[in-house]
């Protein structure tokens, strides 16, 4: 039987410490980290200051133990939780990654970004049978320190120190699983009449306000089933950043900020390459086309020139494909 991995997935905000001081403190328990994926927004401050700055410590201190780092898998395109349709977001990623992982030992950190991607995070903890939740405590002093903002107005050796300092208490909280039901649970939300579903899933489904005394799916019941059909429609993710492949002589054809539209569209965790295709002049910003061999046709404008680009997903089939068109055409919304 193969071994089995430690996954660290782990909420960030503002404060790029807690990721360091979280591995650490799981170092020391003798918890090897294989894996840490960061569940975050595409808030410009966290994108542009407090990633590369873990990428950075990430490099100098986990690298050279053989620890990989994914921090693009899960950036929601929202710079925060703002509605339903982000949270559902965060989840839909989140959960790609516990379905890729469900083989190993799946850790989960809650210690930054929003209390919602807190919840949710707990909430799939439970469905895919993570190993447990941990929260990493350090001094009031250390926690001060650890802002971005803070940060950048140290020099380099204080920064290490709050990255990683001495005193610091690593908590547990067991995770209990309920993915043996999960099939019961689906099929009971749906109003299946179906003698195979056990009593006791209908029961807790019941106690926890998701069906009603008709065996009906309330509104909660009703949001989880949606949640958990929408996981089921979309493909595996990618763990490698996605090819970049554009034309060497863009200027001055190309439409200003592509480059940063690209590195937007590359953070969804469905796409494994971005080929740019040609100029054109159009005003707008749109998807085209949609196939079902995990091709999406698109176009990105400054408003006066377009480039049409070519996103290969990992997509098999075009209802797979759908939902990744579905995911990304916020990105679209201009």
């Amino acid at each position: 039987m193969p071994k089995k991995d430690n996954v660290l997935i782990i909420s960030l905000g503002r404060s790029p410490a807690v990721i360091p001081e979280t591995l650490d403190a799981l170092l020391e328990k003798d918890i090897y980290i294989k894996r840490t994926y960061i569940v975050t927004t595409s808030d410009e401050i966290i994108y542009e200051k407090c990633i590369p700055l873990i990428q950075e410590d990430f490099r100098k201190h986990y690298t050279p133990k053989n620890m990989e780092l994914h921090p693009f898998q899960c950036i929601l395109s929202s710079d925060d939780i703002y509605n339903e349709r982000d949270n559902l977001e965060l989840m839909i990623n989140v959960a790609k990654i516990f379905k890729k992982e469900q083989r190993n030992n799946i850790f989960i950190s809650m210690a930054g970004g929003r209390k919602t991607m807190s919840a949710a995070m707990a909430l799939l903890a439970q469905i895919y049978n993570a190993r447990a939740i941990t929260h990493v405590l350090v001094s009031p002093e250390i926690e001060k320190k650890g802002s971005i903002y803070k940060l950048m107005e140290l020099q380099n050796n204080e920064i290490e120190q709050i990255f990683h300092p001495r005193d610091k208490r690593l908590i547990f909280f067991p995770v209990i699983g309920i993915s043996w039901m999960l099939s019961d649970m689906i099929n009971a939300l749906r109003g299946t009449e179906n003698e195979i579903i056990r009593k006791e899933v209908r029961e807790i489904l019941f106690e926890n306000g998701l069906l009603d005394e008709n065996k009906k799916p309330t509104i909660l019941g009703k949001q989880l089933l949606k949640l958990l059909n929408d996981i089921e429609k979309y493909p595996e993710p990618t763990l490698e950043e996605p090819l970049m492949k554009f034309k060497k002589d863009e200027s001055p054809h190309a439409p200003t900020g592509y480059n940063k539209f690209a590195a937007q569209l590359a953070n969804i965790p469905y796409i494994e390459k971005i080929i740019g295709v040609k100029f054109i002049n159009s005003p707008e910003t749109r998807v085209n086309d949609v196939t079902s061999d995990g091709v999406i046709k698109c176009q990105y404008s400054d408003g006066d020139k377009a480039y049409v680009m070519k996103i290969l997903t990992t997509a098999k089939t075009k209802g797979e494909n759908e939902m990744v068109k579905k995911l990304i055409n916020r990105y679209f919304i201009r």
